[in-house]
């Protein structure tokens, strides 16, 4: 059996690392042999959220093709230092990839952009067998279909933490109140003018909050709403399904897509239907008849139910005792 390693930054919470713990939480369930690779040393390097998987964690890998090493998009730039070991790519995301990849660059001092040229640092999709790209949403696979890849691209999304499965209620056992949640780090420009006209509704910020008070503030909620940007399957519009929210979002990144959020197309806005008009007809629907309305995302919310076992079944898809 081949050693897996899962490359990640310490110590933090968002949901690109939270992923790629999962993914160690269940290899290692299913008895393989994972380690986390910190990118950097620190004294606390897990971070609490992760503290329950156990997974064992190193700072430095000794290259081997007896290794395959799980990367994330964001931190292609480490592939380089593998050449013989197998390599998975893990695109969380479309956006972080040319973001993380211009950051570094920008940062580089003049004589090593000299003596360390671009294109020895940097992946941009040079052809190499020992590398194989997986894909978190449709949006990054349609991206992948343009690449000429050596291996077939293979899809593996995470799923909602355990925390908001706790003791959760059947759909129609919420106590659900005129609470409307967002995200103050994504689309606020657009929200802020719709919350000045819907004083009637109690409009909560999800920030500054533990995991569990923010489960069972979505668990009191109605609705979310997110006119932000989806770099990838975003988390929180998945966990705010799952605890029995409408959603009302935009079109921007993945939400335009319907294999990426499968919620009725009436509840995804364009651009220029992000409006007062427009926005606050659809959110005063939502509120006043929650009751039918939250039926319209049943179908979509038993998908992301669901998410775990998929994860679980596709990993065993994607490995083998074997050869892996």
């Amino acid at each position: 059996m081949k050693s897996i390693y899962i490359l990640c930054p310490p110590n933090k919470a968002t949901g690109g690392p939270e992923a790629l713990h999962q993914l160690g939480h269940l290899l290692k369930k299913d008895d393989y042999n994972v380690t986390m690779l910190y990118s950097k040393r620190k004294s606390n390097p897990v971070h609490p959220f992760y503290k329950d998987y156990q997974i064992p964690y190193t700072y430095k890998v000794k290259d081997s093709a007896d290794n395959v090493m799980i990367i994330p998009e964001s931190m292609t730039n480490w592939m380089a230092r593998f050449p013989l070991a197998e390599k998975k790519v893990w695109w969380l995301s479309l956006t972080f990839y040319e973001m993380a990849m211009n950051s570094r660059e920008a940062k580089k001092n003049f004589l090593r952009k000299i003596f360390v040229p671009y294109k020895h640092t940097e992946y941009r999709f040079e052809k190499n067998k020992t590398i194989t790209h997986w894909y978190q949403s449709q949006r990054t696979k349609e991206y992948l279909d343009t690449k000429e890849l050596c291996n077939p691209a293979q899809y593996l999304c995470d799923y909602v933490a355990d925390v908001f499965f706790e003791n959760l209620p059947e759909i129609e056992d919420f106590d659900k109140k005129d609470i409307i949640t967002y995200n103050p780090k994504k689309g606020f420009d657009k929200i802020e003018p719709i919350i000045n006209l819907l004083p009637q509704y109690q409009w909560v910020p999800l920030s500054g909050m533990t995991r569990i008070e923010m489960r069972d503030l979505l668990r009191k909620a109605k609705l979310h709403v997110d006119f932000g940007y989806f770099p990838g399957r975003d988390k929180i519009p998945r966990e705010a399904l799952i605890s029995g929210c409408c959603l009302l979002t935009g079109r921007e990144g993945t939400s335009g897509f319907k294999e990426d959020l499968g919620i009725p197309e009436i509840y995804k806005l364009h651009e220029n239907e992000i409006t007062p008009e427009i926005v606050i007809e659809k959110i005063r629907h939502i509120m006043t008849n929650y009751d039918s309305v939250k039926n319209d995302f049943t179908s979509f919310r038993a998908f992301v139910l669901s998410e775990k076992q998929r994860m679980l079944d596709d990993i065993r898809g994607l490995f083998t005792k074997n050869n892996s």
